[in-house]
């Protein structure tokens, strides 16, 4: 199960509102796919620089998504930052 902390909410909405309404949709469609590939595989980001987190980098986009695995399959992200 994939959750998303309110301050990557906030992060997203921050990207898509600098972005004009076609890229903004293309980046909306990389970090939806990534977040999905995070449920089938969660240990595919790196080691992430806070404690207990780790790091997806987006192909082809500056930023990258900040996760946490917890118990029973559980996802949330955190955070996407450049």
């Amino acid at each position: 199960m994939l959750s998303w902390a309110d301050s990557a909410l906030d992060d997203l909405h921050l990207i898509r509102a600098g972005l004009a309404t076609e890229a903004a949709a293309r980046v909306g469609r990389i970090i939806a796919e990534a977040s999905d590939v995070l449920t089938e595989f969660p240990d595919r980001g790196r080691v992430g620089k806070v404690p207990d987190t780790r790091e997806l980098p987006l192909p082809g986009l500056p930023w990258r998504l900040v996760y946490r695995i917890g118990g029973k399959g559980r996802l949330t992200v955190l955070r996407v930052l450049a």
